[in-house]
This record gives C-alpha cells, sequence and structure tokens, in this order.
C-alpha cells in the first residue's frame, strides 16, 4: 500500500472514530434483551419455506401473527407490497398484514406497529430506512414503536436493506477492495449488475448509523455472491465491533436477543466472523475467524469462539488455489465454496484473487476457519 492510500485510509477511520464519539452519548439506549431479529440476505425466494415458516412461527408465538410490511428502503413500494404480501401469504392464507410506506404519516404508523406481532422490511436501500425512521440518529416516535415490539417478544425481519439496517452501525455502500484501502483491479469486462460500486475516490468502509436494533455486531448481505467478507471486515476493525454476521442470498439467521442465541434458518448458509484477534502487518490482515452458520445451527454469540488462542497460521504448501468461472453460480457462491472445505481439519489452505486483494481460507479447528486478506497489489489479480 503506498503513502497516499496509507494516509486516505487512516483520514477514514479517523473520521470514523470522530463519528463514533460523536454519537458516544446518543439519546438511544440499549434494547431490551427481548424479541427476535431475522436476517435476511436478499434475493428472498418466495418458494423458500423455511425462511416463511419461521417467520411466521416468530410471529405468531405469543398470539395470533399480525405483520406489518415496511417498504420505506424499495423503489416501486406497491409492487413490493403487493410481492411480499402475496408471498406471506402462500404460506398463511389468512394473516393479518398491515403495509406502512416512505409516506405513511408518524401515526397511523405507530399505530400499525403497536398492533404488529412482526416487522418485515422490504429491500432497497438502507439508507431510505435511517432517514425515514432514524434520521441523524435520533430517536423517533416510529423507531420506539419498534423497540416496545421487541420489548414484548415480537419479531423485526428484513431482506437485503433490511438486514443491512439491523446493527448500531450499518453500511452505506462501496466494495471491499475500496472498504479494505485499495482501488479494484480495472477490469476490461463491463460491470456486472451485481457488482459493488466501487469509487477508488472512497477509499475505508462506508458505515453510517444503523437502526441499533443489534448491539454490538455489524450485518451485511448478499455476502458470497458479492464477495463482501472485505469490507465486512474492514468495517469491523475501524469501527471497533468485533462480530460481523455476512447473510448469503436466499439465506437467513436468527439472533434471540434475551439469549443471544444465533441460529441458522435457511439452507443456504451465512458467515460468522470474529475479529478479536486480529493483527495487521503491513498488507496483511491475520487472527480472523469465521463459521460458517448452516441449517438448524445454533451459537451463543457471547461464547463463540472459546476453544482457540491465538488462530494457528497456515502453511504455505499446499496451496489450493480456488478457481472462478464467468457468469454464474460458480463465481457467486465461491468464497462459500472455500469456507465450506475449510471446515474440514485435513483441508489444505485455499487462495482466491478477487478484485484488489487476495482471500487465504484454512482450517482452525472444531469446524471454524482462519482467514488472511493481503492487499498487496502483488498478492492481487483481476478476475
Amino acid at each position: 500500500m503506498n503513502k497516499s492510500v496509507t494516509l486516505l485510509v487512516a483520514v477514514a477511520i479517523a473520521c470514523l472514530a470522530a463519528w463514533q464519539g460523536a454519537n458516544a452519548d446518543a439519546p438511544a439506549q440499549p434494547i431490551r434483551h427481548k424479541g427476535t431479529l431475522l436476517l435476511i440476505g436478499g434475493g428472498l425466494d418466495d418458494d423458500n419455506r423455511p425462511v416463511y415458516e419461521r417467520f411466521l412461527t416468530l410471529a405468531s408465538a405469543h398470539g395470533p401473527a399480525h405483520i406489518v410490511i415496511a417498504t420505506a428502503s424499495t423503489g416501486d413500494q406497491q409492487l413490493e407490497a403487493i410481492a411480499r404480501t402475496e408471498a406471506l401469504r402462500t404460506w398463511a392464507p389468512r394473516v393479518d398484514i398491515e403495509v406502512v410506506r416512505r409516506e405513511t404519516g408518524t401515526a397511523d404508523t405507530v399505530a400499525a406497529i403497536d398492533r404488529a406481532t412482526a416487522m418485515f422490511f422490504t429491500g432497497g436501500d438502507q439508507q431510505r430506512i435511517t432517514a425515514r425512521y432514524r434520521p441523524h440518529d435520533q430517536s423517533t416516535p416510529e423507531w420506539e414503536a419498534m423497540r416496545r415490539l421487541l420489548a414484548r417478544g415480537g419479531v423485526i425481519a428484513g431482506t437485503s436493506a433490511g438486514d443491512a439496517m439491523m446493527g448500531e452501525v450499518m453500511f452505506l455502500g462501496g466494495g471491499s477492495a475500496t472498504a479494505l484501502g485499495v482501488s479494484p483491479v480495472p477490469s476490461i469486462a463491463p460491470p456486472r449488475e451485481d457488482e459493488d460500486d466501487e469509487d477508488p475516490a472512497l477509499l475505508g468502509p462506508r458505515v453510517g448509523p444503523g437502526m441499533r436494533f443489534m448491539p454490538g455486531a455489524i450485518s451485511d448481505s448478499h455476502f458470497f455472491e458479492r464477495d463482501r467478507i472485505g469490507r465486512l471486515v474492514a468495517a469491523l476493525e475501524a469501527s471497533g465491533r468485533r462480530l460481523g454476521i455476512g447473510v448469503g442470498e436466499d439465506a437467513a439467521v436468527e439472533l434471540n436477543l434475551d439469549s443471544g442465541e444465533l441460529r441458522g434458518v435457511s439452507v443456504s448458509e451465512s458467515l460468522l466472523v470474529d475479529i478479536k484477534g486480529l493483527k495487521r502487518t503491513g498488507s496483511v490482515r491475520t487472527g480472523i475467524v469465521a463459521r460458517l452458520v448452516a441449517q438448524g445451527d445454533r451459537l451463543k454469540l457471547a461464547d463463540w469462539p472459546s476453544h482457540r488462542t491465538p488462530v494457528p497460521e497456515p502453511s504455505v504448501e499446499p496451496m489450493r488455489v480456488i478457481p472462478i468461472t464467468e457468469p454464474g453460480q460458480n463465481r457467486q457462491l465461491a468464497a462459500w465454496r472455500m469456507f465450506r472445505q475449510a471446515r474440514d481439519p485435513a483441508s489444505p489452505p485455499m487462495r482466491q484473487q478477487l478484485r484488489g486483494y487476495t482471500l487465504t481460507v484454512y482450517p482452525a479447528g472444531s469446524g471454524d476457519v482462519a482467514l488472511e486478506i493481503n492487499t498487496a497489489p502483488a498478492a492481487s489479480a483481476a478476475r
């Protein structure tokens, strides 16, 4: 990393630290530890039975389900309201559903949330959610109503943008390369529709205040499909948070706020990341632990990981390079395949060349994996 890039990264981290300090005395109080969050990584298909059925089960845990769909993040709110209502009624034809939109007034929105047993935030742009319900990181009547929903044991679910907004800190945009402080390797191919905006003038993680439902962790969506491991690690490092939850497409994880237990809900998997032991040596970040969260997995966040100190170092040989083919699922799920294979304690270290950085993954024991991120230009290559 050259001196100018290093300076820009330092400025970005300093600005983030200043933002944190300015908000340290914000009026938000910790959520009372009740209720459930359901984080869905986007691309939720109507036939994803495990996710819809779990949401409906949680919504009816304390009486008949009454669901509020919040479309604040979505461009065409009417189309999304219809689509999500019909998807839910596929699995519960008689369920009560209300829709609140960006333009729905405060009194009507609060009344709807206070009637609800569950909320479902649709996808789009998470900044629209905070702008409407928690502008400038300040409390609103709508946000307080959402807190009451959680406090009485309700559930707040969100897909894509509705997932990304859950934490005290949320992503505002950007990709992994720029978040890590490097410009992405130029590509002669036209940008894909699912590529993140990698503006080389905006180095460092692009984050800001989220909806503050999930304490101590940062969530991300479209995680494997858009190679977002780099930006999640960078955001955790810069914000001082320890845990990240990267949720894949058509995937969902459930967080019980009372017990602190994370549960895998979907067939598609997600990734839990811990940077407590992170070390930086030049362009290399090591000491990062991760664990795939599969359907039915249950992890107490306060207890994970508990079996190792320090994180093991990878052996140099043999090193398996993971091939990526364009387009299609091979590329989209290449990172997921690495993490899945590295759960095997006999697996060799695996390496993947990404846009602007190199990812190395290797076994860490007890089903966990360790990872190394290298932003040195010689270690990176275009896809």
